[in-house]
């Protein structure tokens, strides 16, 4: 971009960075390590807070969670003895022996493989209410053993409506057995995961819910998991003292804990959302009572706006000085162009001048054509110097339009059919569809000639090998469109905004760029006009330039 820049803009750029930039960005920098410096002690500072102020909310709502038994901190209550995790059972006890008054039937079910005797044993014990959900239980096997399926199944639903809480030797819930054995399945792997028999051994019950779905997740089982890394990593403090609660954690596990008695100790696992709901908690509090960090957030924002004025600076710079430069460079060339566009008619002029003086022996023919091209080139020299002026007044503000109501018709047909001849002398056909009137419209009729010849003279310039050209008028919808269509080169998109702008010279079919003016000054009559400059074009193509008038309201 500097390559593009003069250099008396070069030298200013640099004299801006060096002086104002360069010492800002050092002061800036300084800023910014005292603020990072600051940011990291505040938020050493802010850590170590809020981690006194969890510990401490943690540690009341754990003495609210012993007295009541209950609290949301606590994930999974536990209790060892001896250091053995008591609660939650992870083991089954070992299987009872029978009831006495039961040893008969169980003689007649099991040695002697008599179930029918021994079913009249059961029912006569369940009858007199003796052990009566371990006899049921025997009156359903014994069933079971004779294969009389229906009563069984309903003796087994009798066991877990009636004595849902009672166990059978192994330690099992007649409910969930009972069930198990009914077919009654349907809501049991809810009710264990729910912690309807929360005594429940952690073998038990893996295998019961493994039993219901073993393709189930069972949270549930978390307790069991926990209580067995609480076995295996758990270590108290050495000393501990009544009443006082201790914190621990291991692996992924926080606990709190106190003495239970001699070498027992109660505690829970921390629900680690809940806790971290705490802390978001007290974060956001202490982040809006902490007055240090928002003057560290107040600095950080200004150093923050220095740094987009400053930057904004130099781009408005950089910005201003290239578009300076562009424009500059666009003067030169609208120079170049002129001084070119002058030079040829004058010299032409000069050539056929001297010819007539100095060749007497030329016919009248050849002398009148000579004539006539001395006038067409100092016409065409006229409207350059004309253009020229006009655009400077422009510049100035000074062009005044003379509008007036009345029909654009005949002047533009009058400029169109003025132009018509030199238009096939230079090998082109023109397709004319110009109605002898139109809707009146408030218009200047130099500045519209003007406009006219502009856009034909540009038809011509970007024809290429093409040389048909057609001129349009027509009115619709409140509005007189005067339109010139070639089949020429046609304008790539990028350049059909740019066309309009001054000095912009776009590549024509002949090789030679106009001077940056035609298009330009078009658009400032049509919006003097209050109407509007449009093209449609299409690479390889031509172009469709439009000059659109508003009706005049009466």
């Amino acid at each position: 971009m500097l390559d593009t820049i003069p250099r008396l803009s070069r030298r200013a750029l640099l004299i801006y960075v060096s002086t104002i930039v360069a010492p800002v960005c050092a002061l800036l920098w300084l800023g910014l390590q005292s603020f990072e410096r600051q940011r990291q002690s505040l938020q050493s500072l802010t850590r170590d807070k809020l981690a006194a102020d969890v510990d401490a909310d943690a540690r009341r709502a754990a003495a609210q969670a012993f007295a009541d038994g209950k609290h949301p901190i606590a994930r999974t209550f536990f209790l060892t003895d001896q250091g053995r995790v008591v609660e939650p059972r992870l083991h089954a006890p070992l299987p009872q022996l029978p009831p006495p008054e039961l040893a008969e039937a169980e003689r007649l079910e099991i040695a002697q493989q008599r179930p029918d005797l021994a079913l009249a044993q059961y029912r006569a014990l369940a009858a007199r209410h003796v052990s009566e959900g371990l006899s049921l239980l025997g009156v359903a096997r014994s069933l079971a053993a004779l294969g009389r399926t229906a009563e069984e199944r309903d003796v087994w639903r009798t066991l877990a409506a009636r004595f849902p809480d009672d166990r059978d030797l192994a330690g099992r819930p007649f409910g969930i057995v009972a069930a198990i054995n009914a077919g009654d399945k349907a809501g049991l792997f809810e009710k264990i995961s729910s912690g309807r028999w929360d005594d429940l051994p952690a073998d038990q019950a893996e295998y019961f819910l493994k039993t219901l779905d073993p393709s189930r997740p069972a949270p549930y089982l978390d307790r069991y998991a926990f209580a067995r890394d609480l076995e295996e990593h758990f270590t108290p403090a050495a000393s501990l003292h009544d009443g006082e609660i201790y914190a621990n954690a291991f692996g992924s596990h926080s606990v709190f804990y106190r003495t239970a008695g001699p070498n027992r100790i109660a505690g829970f696992a921390v629900d680690a959302a809940w806790m971290a709901a705490l802390e978001a908690r007290l974060a956001r509090e202490r982040q809006a009572d902490d007055g240090s960090r928002q003057a560290v957030v107040f600095y950080g924002a200004a150093l923050a706006v220095a740094m987009i004025l400053l930057s904004a600076g130099m781009v408005l710079l950089v910005r201003d000085v290239s578009r300076e430069a562009r424009l500059n460079r666009l003067r030169s060339d609208f120079v170049n162009g002129v001084s070119h566009e002058l030079k040829t008619p004058v010299t032409i002029m000069r050539l056929y001048g001297d010819t007539l003086l100095r060749q007497r022996e030329l016919s009248e023919a050849e002398r009148r054509d000579f004539y006539r091209i001395i006038g067409r080139e100092s016409a065409r020299l006229g409207r350059l110097v004309d253009q020229v002026l006009t655009f400077s007044q422009v510049e100035r503000g000074d062009v005044r339009y003379d509008l007036q109501a009345g029909d654009p018709a005949p002047v533009i047909a009058g400029i169109v059919d003025d132009y018509t001849g030199w238009l096939e002398h230079a090998g082109f056909s023109v397709e004319r569809d110009l109605p002898s009137s139109a809707p009146a419209v408030r218009f200047d009729a130099a500045a519209v000639s003007q406009a006219v010849i502009n856009l034909l003279e540009n038809a011509v310039k970007y024809s290429a090998a093409s040389r048909q050209i057609a001129v349009r008028l027509a009115a619709s919808n409140g509005h007189v469109t005067f339109e010139v269509e070639d089949h020429g080169i046609g304008i790539v998109p990028a350049d059909r905004e740019r066309i309009f702008e001054r000095f912009y010279r776009a590549p024509s079919g002949t090789g030679k760029g106009g001077y940056g003016l035609g298009l330009f000054m078009v658009r400032h009559i049509m919006q003097a006009h209050g109407g509007r400059a449009e093209v449609e074009s299409e690479p390889g193509r031509g172009s469709t330039f439009r000059l659109v008038f508003p009706v005049a309201t009466s």
